[in-house]
């Protein structure tokens, strides 16, 4: 018997002149955050000037979700590159207001938001 079920996530990469923007679709869980992640960290060793992690699509955001947003704040901010999450549906806003998460990153509705959030940003990152 076949499993015809979609992939519980989908991670595209794809670059616009702000930042790389990594865009999530799906259940983001123990199982599948680890993917997140991964495509994350390689947006940033790539030389990444700017990381927008997009999850518009996710339709659950579980604990390991938040746990890598939270490593990606560190991450970037050690870095210096702006960092900004994209996320206007319950199943992501809430686990960030839940866990106060959403005060320790940049949150936008949509990716013009962040864009244009990066664009403002002085030179410097300050």
């Amino acid at each position: 018997m076949t499993d015809d079920r979609p992939p519980l996530l989908t991670v595209r990469v794809r670059t616009v002149p702000e930042a790389v923007v990594v865009a999530a679709a799906g259940d983001l869980d123990l199982g599948t955050a680890p993917v997140l992640r991964a495509r994350a960290r390689a947006a940033l060793a790539g030389g990444a000037g700017a990381l927008i992690v997009d999850l518009g699509a996710i339709t659950f955001c579980g604990s390991a979700g938040l746990q890598v947003l939270a490593e990606l704040v560190t991450e970037t901010a050690v870095a210096d590159r702006p960092f900004a999450v994209v996320a206007d549906g319950r199943p992501v806003l809430r686990s960030l207001q839940v866990t106060r998460l959403d005060g320790t990153l940049a949150l936008h509705p949509t990716v013009d938001g962040a864009r244009a959030w990066i664009r403002q940003r002085p030179a410097n990152g300050g």
